[in-house]
């Protein structure tokens, strides 16, 4: 049925407004929906979760190289962390 899903460039531009809208700034490389699928990669790359681990929750096909030669950044890029500004509800945590 027509209208079911949201297209690319939707998706692309809700999550540049909710990164603006957090008052986050970037390090000049484009903020596309494609940087949350790399973020994930990379985390779970970090974690050291297996590159058959990595793949699947990426759905990236059985064998393919996308995700280890394009989607998991180097380690100097993880010192740059765009959210660490962002507050983060924590209900254990009394306001003060």
């Amino acid at each position: 049925m027509h209208g079911e899903h949201l297209r690319g460039h939707v998706i692309n531009e809700r999550v540049k407004f909710w990164f603006a809208k957090a008052g986050l700034v970037g390090d000049g490389r484009p903020i596309t929906s494609h940087g949350l699928r790399a973020g994930a990669a990379t985390d779970l790359a970090a974690a050291n979760a297996s590159a058959v681990t990595i793949r699947k929750a990426g759905r990236w096909k059985e064998g393919s190289r996308i995700p280890e030669e394009a989607y998991v950044r180097p380690a100097e890029d993880m010192r740059f962390d765009p959210f660490a500004d962002v507050p983060v509800h924590d209900p254990e945590r009394r306001n003060e």
